[in-house]
């Protein structure tokens, strides 16, 4: 392997000398942590990331990933549409069907914060495709993870309180903070084409017959 190699490893009793036996190879050591405030592991590794999901290939001499989508073992989630901070509408000009965080804890902390995507189902009006944003929006400085899922449809009218089940299929990128607003929407527009185009793949439109968005499946947790 070349200097530019890169090894991911996870910490645990036998990480350390791992890390140090890479580094001695003459290898670039990406850490993915299993246990929190592993302080003491960011001063050997080159990079401490919160998930394989957040690997860059081409940040150390590797091709990057073909396409800009990684499919995951779906996961559902579900509730009645809920009314969010106003973004959606009246600053970015996008319609997010926010979604309660309560009962999700588990999950919240499971699943990385970053940019998802998969299929929706508002239990009167049918299935459609949507991208979803998990973590903290830094740009706004949120207090509190949050669930915003953006339904890929136009639609005529307001839905709150309505039943929206989601089956979370794929990931796009890990959350990212931006200049401004002008960038932010431009990454959310972007985010929503390559979800869009995903979704038309049968890698990912398997899924839109899924039970939980037939109602015959209950969501992974619920507090």
């Amino acid at each position: 392997m070349t200097e530019h190699s890169a090894r991911t490893s996870t910490t645990g009793s036998h990480c350390r000398p791992g890390v140090i036996a890479g580094k001695a190879a003459g290898m670039s050591v990406i850490v993915v942590p299993s246990l929190p405030n592993q302080s003491e592991l960011s001063t050997s590794a080159d990079e401490v990331i919160n998930s394989l999901l957040d690997l860059q290939p081409e940040k150390w001499g590797l091709p990057p990933f073909l396409d800009c989508t990684l499919p995951i073992e779906p996961w559902y989630i579900g509730g009645p549409v809920i009314k969010g901070f106003g973004r959606g509408s009246k600053v970015l000009g996008i319609p997010t069907a926010n979604l309660s965080v309560e009962g999700y804890s588990t999950i919240l902390v499971e699943h990385p914060s970053g940019v998802y995507f998969g299929w929706a189902r508002l239990s009167t009006r049918g299935v459609y495709k949507m991208v979803m944003s998990i973590g903290w929006n830094p740009y706004f400085h949120n207090t509190e993870k949050t669930i915003e899922p953006w339904l890929l449809h136009d639609f005529s009218e307001d839905f709150y309180g309505e039943e929206l089940h989601l089956a979370i299929v794929g990931y796009i990128r890990p959350e990212a903070n931006f200049p401004s607003l002008e960038s932010l929407i431009s990454k959310i527009y972007e985010n929503r084409k390559i979800a869009e185009n995903a979704l038309d793949l049968p890698l990912y439109v398997r899924h839109k017959d899924a039970p939980y968005l037939t109602g015959s499946l209950q969501p992974k947790e619920h507090d």
